[in-house]
């Protein structure tokens, strides 16, 4: 059997049949004109993080955002490019105010958790890209959301940060940067 070094070069022809029915290893390498290996790109997670209104509005005003008062560990979680939602089950922490909406929707920068100042102390924080969206009660949306299907979603929240969907990431981009009326109609015609 005859194997031709290359096309590109004036290499000879070679046989490797002695070599092989010898028992030798033959390594067969690329030609320097192959193309390297591409690294896949990274998948992209989604989160729900859960805290008062007034803790969202501020994280924000100042593009951060942080969890579980302060941890660093559910932060380590999150990855740049990642998309996080905020859900506020009140406008300030503790209250019973029924106000559980929708604060907040955008990407993690790149860069590691870090201790920002608080006026109760430090607390670990990941810088944010928020996109200006306005609040939206979660209401008239549970029906539209894969995550709320499950009758004890409420129950997940506890965590704080959560994993969330692609779909219904993009569902609620799209409903808070237009119209929910436009939104709803193109869903139910496509």
């Amino acid at each position: 059997m005859t194997y031709k070094a290359s096309a590109h070069s004036e290499a000879t022809l070679f046989p490797l049949d002695g070599l092989l029915n010898h028992g030798a290893v033959v390594h067969m390498l690329a030609h320097s004109d192959a193309s390297p290996r591409r690294e896949e790109p990274k998948a992209r997670s989604y989160w729900l993080a859960v805290a008062c209104a007034a803790h969202v509005r501020y994280g924000r005003a100042h593009g951060f955002m942080q969890v579980n008062h302060g941890k660093q560990g559910p932060l380590k979680r999150i990855k740049p490019g990642d998309g996080v939602v905020y859900y506020s089950p009140s406008v300030a922490m503790g209250d019973k105010d029924g106000f559980k909406s929708f604060t907040a929707i955008g990407y993690v920068r790149d860069g590691e958790p870090y201790q920002g100042e608080m006026a109760c102390g430090k607390a670990y924080r990941r810088d944010v890209d928020w996109l200006d969206v306005p609040e939206q009660p979660i209401r008239p949306l549970l029906d539209w959301l894969d995550f709320t299907q499950d009758k004890n979603w409420g129950y997940r929240l506890r965590f704080g940060l959560v994993p969330f969907g692609e779909s219904d990431f993009e569902f609620l981009q799209e409903i808070l940067t237009s119209e929910l009326e436009e939104v709803r109609l193109r869903r139910l015609r496509a």
